[in-house]
């Protein structure tokens, strides 16, 4: 069973970040060292860049979860309001959910976790507390405690679905409405963070040997070095300052 708390890099991803750190290597070799064998000594501090694909790759992947949960719980609702149990009612979401994801969506997996469970007699609130604790989704946390309650103390399980539905597409609508807020100011701060590269490019073509004070000698390498800290440093603050909690 997936752990959502956690990524696992696929090939795909692999291949993307090798392309990165080439990438970056080359031009940071070119433009701060004058050395492609400088480029290959930056290899080793690229493993930030690897921290931070992961923590963007995780934190999409629990975005698509939440959006393809809050899908279920809608066909969740229409099930009940037509009078079948809750149990009868995750085989009609998965149903209503073909209709809208591809087969290899997340959602398909748990569902079949609870379906399959349901058969064996796992009682509906252990596998969805299982579900809720893997996801690392505060929302299918908290539905998976309150249908828990539910089912040993009784509720209204239409109203809570209601709920839970509702909570989750404010949230999702809140940080739609923050993401759509700082759009530009997410732009303005990748062409900042592009600017110091673009400098250093447009002198070297435009003006041959104007940097070459600062190449092949131990003062221009150590000055170089502190201004490419202060452009990642710059780079990450700002990425912080910029960040949506999900």
């Amino acid at each position: 069973m997936t752990d959502y708390r956690k990524y696992c890099f696929t090939w795909k991803d692999w291949g993307q970040y090798l392309l990165r750190i080439v990438i970056k290597g080359v031009v940071i070799g070119y433009l701060f060292y004058d050395s492609l064998k400088m480029s290959v000594l930056c290899i080793p501090f690229f493993l930030m860049d690897y921290r931070s694909m992961k923590e963007d790759k995780l934190k999409a992947q629990k975005r698509e979860l939440t959006m393809q949960f809050r899908s279920m719980m809608e066909a969740l609702a229409t099930s009940l309001t037509t009078g079948y149990s809750l149990e009868r009612a995750f085989a009609d979401a998965k149903r209503d959910l073909a209709l809208i994801y591809q087969n290899d969506a997340i959602i398909f997996g748990e569902l079949d976790e609870i379906i399959n469970g349901l058969k064996v007699n796992i009682p509906i609130e252990k596998l969805l507390k299982d579900f809720g604790d893997r996801s690392g989704v505060e929302d299918i946390e908290n539905f998976a405690n309150v249908v828990a309650a539910a089912k040993h103390g009784g509720g209204n399980l239409i109203h809570i679905i209601e709920k839970t539905v509702k909570s989750i597409s404010d949230k999702i609508s809140a940080e739609e409405e923050m993401e759509t807020m700082i759009s530009e100011k997410k732009l303005e701060e990748k062409i900042m963070m592009i600017m110091p590269y673009g400098i250093l490019l447009y002198l070297r073509i435009s003006n041959e040997g104007y940097l070459d004070v600062l190449y092949h000698n131990v003062f221009g390498m150590l000055l170089m070095t502190v201004f490419l800290a202060g452009v990642y440093v710059a780079n990450i603050w700002a990425s912080k300052i910029m960040e949506i909690p999900v």
